[in-house]
């Protein structure tokens, strides 16, 4: 949690009683405040991180002669840094490299998704995470897992979120809130442990975030109820109202995959009487090509853009999620006794900044752009088993009926269910060039298991992608030669992670995935045109959707409809149904 030292209690003490002179004073800006909702002309006083006075320094009291720095700023607008309620920082990039980029654009807090982390590491090793994290150019707060995105065994949901090991990460002063709870349905079916678990996050003060998109008002009022606390998932102003209505805080999304926010706030501004105090932005784990546009100053343009008045869209970012957060008298605002998180602008309608302030100094050395990215320990860099694959490897199981399993896209993420034909091989082609489907698999990672099906709606004519970056972490391998994909397999296992395609005996496309076989090194300026490269060479390969990244990612994840990969074969979600189960390595 963001703390202050008796030292720096003692420090802001004498800065602001005149016995020592400020850090550094900020002259000449107009200051948004965003509790009145004005525009003021004042100086600012700084003591280390801590904001000591905002206000007329000729009427201050302080000891102004021997302050450390002083820095004009006439001309300029200056608001409060930007914050991130619902981050995923794990998308391709990890936390510490996120954050380096994301901070130079007015973001200086973010509160992330431990999902990776969280299935990989014993809870001891996430605490030693976040501690090490704390080095973050961004301030780093985290939730706390209460359900898993992908199919569990018995005994590894026991594991996992037993009590014991849920009860240890929610005590973490690290942790803000309990959530996303994409998996509620065994809430409301009267499971204990899991009840439990939320009712000890809810006696901790800690938030707990929803995920329940499309849900009725009967389901949004029941999970209220149960302490739910907010939700991202509205994509219709509609479905908003119907949270805000139930006193939900209501986060609303532009990602990769929903570019929500201009639909969303175009049906609110025409309802009118918005209650702009109880609602939030977020980016919901953008893939890396979504940033070349932004972050949260990418929101803020967007709402502009939109109509909604600038102190509203301010606010959205600023004061709203540090009040949701119960961190208001921390951050969030540009007054006393706040960290000094300052964003300096040429005007409101620009929200990118010209220069950031992040815990009292300008961002301009921390990280920069292109130098040397910070890195994750190298104990959280291990993935996967290592084994072989051969290409007699690529079965796919047929049911009674002698028919197989087809995932068909209709969108990025949202699948549907087929059963038909096999197609008849030729040779090394698992599918016939004249076929519009690809072979399938989802690989354990330590080579015990493997589920097959076959894949329509993809791309066309791919020889064989691995790819380590999934929701369970495995290796999913997709394409339509068997001795490519088990090239593509090995090469991925052999470099321990990474995304690779092979086409015509010949690379496509390599990115390196070696922290925990779903995170790249790379700082973002570099990895956002790898990814932009994969994005187009699908493209042309006949891939139609908004973001390949997040199909690799998510056709292992069961908690979206209607067919996945699983551990244990391919699952008819809704049904919780095995349509076909998994094979042993041999078989």
């Amino acid at each position: 949690m963001i703390t202050r030292t008796m030292a720096e209690h003692q420090n802001l003490l004498d800065v602001v009683m005149g016995r020592k002179a400020p850090s550094r004073i900020i002259r000449g800006g107009q200051i948004l405040n965003v509790h009145t909702g004005r525009l003021e002309e004042k100086d600012i006083a700084l003591a280390g991180r801590w904001i000591a006075y905002v206000g007329q320094l000729e009427e201050s009291g302080l000891l102004l002669e021997g302050a450390g720095c002083e820095d004009d700023v006439s001309g300029c607008v200056l608001v409060p840094g930007y914050i991130e309620p619902h981050a995923h920082p794990c998308q391709i990039y990890q936390p510490l490299t996120l954050a380096s980029h994301v901070v130079q654009r007015g973001t200086t807090t973010m509160v992330c998704d431990t999902l990776p982390f969280f299935m990989q590491l014993e809870a001891f090793e996430l605490l030693t995470l976040f501690d090490g994290l704390q080095s973050s150019p961004v301030k780093l707060l985290w939730w706390g897992r209460l359900d898993s995105q992908t199919h569990l065994s018995e005994a590894e949901s026991a594991k996992l979120f037993s009590m014991e090991r849920m009860q240890s990460i929610l005590r973490l002063p690290h942790v803000a809130q309990a959530g996303e709870l994409s998996d509620w349905m065994p809430l409301l079916a009267g499971d204990k442990e899991k009840n439990a678990c939320l009712l000890d996050a809810w006696g901790r003060g800690k938030r707990i975030e929803g995920h329940a998109p499309g849900a009725s008002t009967r389901t949004l009022s029941r999970l209220a109820a149960l302490g739910v606390t907010g939700d991202h998932e509205s994509i219709t102003p509609e479905e908003v109202w119907r949270r805000l209505e139930l006193g939900y805080m209501v986060t609303l999304r532009h990602s990769s995959i929903r570019p929500d926010l201009p639909e969303l706030l175009a049906g609110l501004l025409a309802h009118g009487d918005v209650p702009w105090h109880r609602l939030m932005m977020t980016t919901d784990g953008a893939t890396p090509p979504y940033l070349a546009e932004g972050f949260t100053d990418y929101l803020l343009k967007l709402a502009l853009e939109q109509g909604v008045d600038p102190v509203q869209a301010y606010r959205m970012v600023t004061v709203n999620p540090a009040v949701y957060y119960r961190l208001d008298e921390r951050l969030g605002s540009i007054s006393p006794g706040r960290l000094a998180d300052i964003n300096v602008l040429a005007s409101l309608d620009v929200p990118t900044p010209i220069k950031v302030l992040n815990e009292g100094e300008w961002v301009d050395s921390s990280f920069p752009l292109g130098t040397e990215p910070p890195v994750l320990p190298a104990g959280y860099r291990a993935w996967g088993g290592r084994f072989q694959l051969t290409p007699d490897e690529w079965r796919v199981p047929h049911t009674e009926e002698g028919t197989v399993p087809v995932i068909n896209l209709l969108n990025a993420v949202i699948t549907k269910l087929t059963m038909e034909a096999a197609p008849s091989p030729v040779g090394s082609r698992l599918v016939p060039e004249e076929d519009d489907r690809l072979a399938v698999f989802l690989v354990d990672r330590n080579g015990n298991w493997k589920t097959g099906a076959y894949l329509r709606g993809f791309a066309q004519g791919i020889d064989g992608l691995a790819s380590s970056y999934t929701c369970t972490h495995d290796l999913l391998v997709i394409g339509q030669d068997a001795e490519a994909m088990a090239q593509a397999a090995n090469y991925v296992i052999a470099q321990n992670g990474g995304i690779y395609w092979l086409q015509g005996g010949e690379e496509r496309f390599y990115l390196p995935l070696p922290i925990l076989g779903t995170m790249s090194d790379l700082d973002l300026e570099e990895l956002i045109p790898q990814c932009q490269a994969l994005a187009e060479r699908l493209r042309e390969a006949g891939y139609t959707h908004l973001d390949p990244i997040y199909t690799l990612q998510f056709l292992t994840s069961t908690h979206l409809p209607q067919v996945r990969l699983t551990n244990a074969g391919v699952m008819s979600v809704k049904k919780n149904k095995i349509i076909t189960p998994s094979l042993g390595r041999n078989e």
